[in-house]
């Protein structure tokens, strides 16, 4: 039985697209990216206090240098922890401040409870800090759920109060846990002896340990996990062996420790994780794709200074297999190649504390204290890698001008091929037209920033007794001139830019405040409102929507389109249980038009069905009245309520049937109106009908 490569390609392919799509990886992976800046900050002090040295300045100055270097190390566990946390808070719709920062503070808590064990603190304070946040921010989200776990619930207090106020019994209880864990955690006789990895600077074994933290890096780099955060204990140990050597070296002792933080530096990791220096230099060698080469030489710079963030997700590095090996392959072989150098004598040990991300060049004249041939075996090296990086950057070329003959059609699939040499295998180019896109988006947003945004209200009229039953609130908009905009106008922009939520909730609150003002006037009318998919699958959402309607005692129901039930089946019907739970009705909207409308009838307890206006237009010719007095039949042995859209005339009024008790919404009857104008209008319906009943 021969084996389907191309099936087991896209098997991978997809697998590995799960987990990069996963949570934990993805907030791992973004949050230890935004500590970057932070680490840089961190790199110049420390430069900045080896040239102090070199240029023999106070012993004060490179002191305080290499000090608020130490300080910002110190604090990388907890600033890693918010970050994550924040991620995931966005992940699972929690506040994302106060998520942050009660990530932050188990992160403390972890450093203070281990304060009796030092060695075991520097390796499980970042564990903590990774790790705490992946299970407390779910477990926070489940706990948020729990009504009698919320100290404040309405809408007597801003959002902020009370999203504050509900996250401190969450807080507490993931607190305690941690403290609970970590407390049964010191029973443990073995804590006491927990120490640092410091085999890892093993003289006797130097080549083993030196491919196995390589590996070990590009392997999470390969997940998009920064791996000297997640290896930081192992680099740590690295970083004090140049410290040893150079006490050795001031007793006239040769310098024992030939695998350190140095070498990796300045020998294995030139131009960042994966030697991706020889990357950049074996794409503009070998690469003819013009948007590859743009993209090697905006790297570059970057790469120069040991930062290969741009390369790592624009080629992209991460979850491409055809780079996985030669990613893993070159720091291990740099690292590996430096060593024989330096036992050999050739190369001086380090004895210079540098950072990883100090500049090419730079850090192997100063890491070796000042050794020429030290910046030779770099540049070697960067070559070397150049070649192991050759094969897979053709290969990656090939992959992307893949072209498919069809014998059936006799024709060849290859605008894949033209579309990746132009634009598709080009990332400057999408970076550039997704900046061009959050740009416009940024620009609607701000003009929408001048709108004055109010409700209008078309009556919904029942055809049988002449009486206005009910209304729609629509969204209307005005512009800083007084132009009242359409909402194809702005709704689209306010969707892209992901505000539909915020926009649902408004409409809410709005349409109870009038509802509360006909009430204070004696004037009671149902009023529904459109919601979106987005704000009843986001559990803190739906509550406030839910919390907004409630005191309207079923005066307001929620409209639905189709397509907001194409989402999660059981969330969506528990979203339809609060709301029925204070007296609120459920209606889907536009019915007939979207997805598969019978199967939403079986899967969702909806109250009312409103008709689209196409089927009303449909209704002229002879085909079109039949499958609309059909789809009103059905609708009313379900027993459900029937709303139809977009009558305009009296001859599409007269194609409904007069024995069904049903809604029409549309303008025969009316137009949106302002809320001040309904009244008026549900009276004259009222005196028209009582006159025909006379």
């Amino acid at each position: 039985m021969g084996i389907d490569v191309a099936a087991l390609k896209v098997r991978l392919s997809l697998r590995l697209q799960a987990v990069a799509r996963a949570d934990s990886m993805r907030a791992i992976r973004e949050g230890l990216l935004w500590v970057l800046p932070c680490l840089m900050v961190s790199a110049v002090f420390l430069v900045s206090s080896v040239l102090a040295r070199m240029l023999g300045l106070p012993t004060e100055t490179t002191d305080l240098l290499a000090g608020l270097h130490a300080e910002i190390s110190r604090i990388l566990p907890l600033l890693i922890a918010a970050s994550i946390g924040y991620m995931l808070a966005i992940r699972h719709s929690l506040p994302r401040l106060p998520v942050a920062f009660l990530c932050f503070v188990y992160v403390a808590l972890a450093a203070y409870l281990l304060r009796g064990q030092p060695r075991a603190a520097a390796t499980l304070v970042l564990f903590i800090a990774i790790a705490s946040p992946i299970v407390n921010v779910p477990l926070m989200a489940r706990l948020m759920r729990v009504r009698w776990l919320q100290l404040s619930r309405g809408s007597l207090v801003s959002d902020n109060v009370e999203d504050a106020m509900n996250m401190v019994l969450p807080g507490v209880l993931t607190a305690g846990l941690l403290v609970v864990v970590l407390t049964l955690l010191q029973q443990w006789q073995g804590l006491a002896h927990w120490s640092l990895p410091l085999d890892v600077v093993d003289p006797d074994r130097p080549y083993l340990n030196a491919v196995v933290i390589t590996g070990m890096n590009s392997l999470l780099w390969f997940f998009g996990i920064h791996g000297y955060h997640a290896l930081q204990p192992l680099f740590q140990v690295l970083e004090m062996a140049v410290g040893w050597n150079a006490l050795e070296v001031l007793a006239d002792q040769p310098p024992p420790y030939l695998l350190n933080a140095g070498l990796l530096g300045a020998f294995a990791f030139i131009g960042g994780a994966g030697g991706t220096l020889s990357l950049v230099v074996a794409v503009l060698w070998r690469a003819r794709s013009p948007g590859l080469r743009l993209l090697a030489l905006a790297s570059l710079p970057m790469a120069l200074l040991n930062v290969n963030e741009l390369l790592l997700f624009g080629i992209p590095l991460i979850l491409n297999p055809r780079l996985l090996l030669p990613f893993i392959l070159v720091p291990a072989v740099n690292a590996s190649l430096a060593l024989a150098a330096v036992q050999a004598g050739w190369v001086p040990v380090a004895t210079m504390a540098m950072p990883l991300n100090a500049p090419v060049l730079f850090n192997a004249y100063a890491s070796t204290q000042g050794a020429w041939p030290a910046v030779a075996l770099q540049l070697a090296l960067v070559l070397l890698g150049a070649c192991i990086y050759a094969p897979a950057v053709r290969a990656l070329e090939r992959h992307n001008a893949t072209t498919v003959h069809l014998p059936g059609l006799d024709t060849t699939f290859s605008r894949l091929q033209e579309q990746g040499r132009l634009y598709a295998s080009d990332p400057v180019v999408l970076a550039q037209q997704r900046q061009a896109g959050r740009e416009e988006l940024l620009a609607q947003v701000r003009r929408m920033g001048e709108y004055e945004f109010f409700l209008e209200y078309q009556p919904q009229v029942s055809p049988r007794t002449g009486e206005c039953v009910g209304c729609e609130a629509l969204l209307r908009a005005r512009d800083a001139r007084g132009r009242t905009q359409s909402p194809g106008a702005f709704l689209a922009w306010l969707t892209e830019a992901g505000l539909m939520k915020d926009v649902d909730l408004w409409v809410a609150g709005a349409a109870l405040q009038q509802h509360q003002r006909w009430r204070s006037a004696g004037f009671v009318l149902p009023i529904s409102i459109n919601v979106t998919g987005p704000t009843l699958m986001s559990a803190e959402h739906c509550r406030r929507l839910v919390a907004l309607i409630a005191p309207a005692a079923g005066s307001i129901s929620v409209e639905l389109t189709e397509d907001a039930l194409a989402a999660d089946v059981d969330q969506m019907r528990d979203a339809i249980a609060r709301i029925h739970a204070v007296g609120a009705q459920v209606a889907i909207d536009d019915f007939g038009t979207g997805y598969s409308s019978l199967s939403y009838l079986h899967a969702f307890a909806v109250d009312t069905i409103k008709i689209d206006r196409s089927f009303v237009v449909a209704s002229a010719d002879p085909r079109g009245a039949r499958l609309l007095q059909g789809l009103l039949h059905f609708c009313r042995s379900l027993e459900v309520g029937i709303v139809v859209e977009g009558v305009e005339t009296a001859e599409q009024l007269q194609l409904l049937p007069g024995d069904m008790d049903l809604q029409v919404q549309g303008w025969y009857y009316g137009r949106a109106m302002a809320a001040e104008d309904l009244p008026a209008f549900v009276q004259r319906c009222a005196a028209s009908a009582t006159a025909q009943a006379a």
